[in-house]
C-alpha cells in the first residue's frame, strides 16, 4: 500500500503504522500501542493505552476509505482525505496495554453528500476471530468541499 493511502498526519499524530487492505469499502490497518505516544494514563493504571488515542487511531483507519471514496469523484487530486466530524457509539471493551499490536478494521456503512459513515473495530492482532475485540465505534467523516 502506498504512503498516499495513509492519513496526511505526521509523527506524533499519525496513529496508523501500516495499511494492510483498502478495497470494497473496507480498510484494515495495524497499530502498535507504544509508550512513546502515551501522554498520560487516563485511569491511573500504569501501562494502559489511553482510550482517546485508541479512538484517534480508529478514526485515522477510516481516513483512507474517505480518500478512496474521493478518487471516483470530480474533486481535485491530492486534496485532504477529509476530517472526523463525529464519533458515536464508541466503547472500550477491554484494556489495551502498551506493547499490544492492534488490527483496526474500518468499513463504510453509508454516506450522504460530502459525509461518509464508517464503523471501526479494534482487536488484538492474532487473537481468534471475535475474541480479541478491544474497542468499537462509528465515525462520520466530512469530505472537503469542491470549489
Amino acid at each position: 500500500m502506498s504512503q498516499a493511502s495513509l492519513p496526511p498526519h505526521a509523527h506524533p499524530f499519525r496513529m496508523i503504522d501500516l495499511v494492510l487492505e483498502l478495497e470494497h469499502g473496507v480498510c484494515s490497518t495495524i497499530k502498535a500501542a507504544t509508550s512513546d505516544e502515551v501522554v498520560r494514563d487516563e485511569r491511573g493504571r500504569g501501562g494502559d493505552y489511553p482510550f482517546a488515542l485508541l479512538l484517534e487511531a480508529m478514526a485515522q483507519a477510516a481516513l483512507p476509505l474517505a480518500q478512496a471514496e474521493d478518487e471516483g469523484s470530480e474533486r481535485a487530486p491530492n486534496r485532504s482525505p477529509g476530517m472526523i466530524a463525529a464519533i458515536d457509539a464508541a466503547r472500550l471493551l477491554r484494556r489495551v496495554r502498551v506493547g499490544d499490536r492492534l488490527l483496526i478494521t474500518a468499513r463504510v456503512t453509508g454516506g450522504l453528500g460530502s459525509l461518509i459513515r464508517v464503523r471501526s473495530v479494534a482487536e488484538i492482532a492474532g487473537a481468534p476471530a471475535g475474541e480479541g475485540i478491544v474497542a468499537e465505534g462509528e465515525f462520520t467523516i466530512a469530505m472537503p468541499e469542491t470549489r
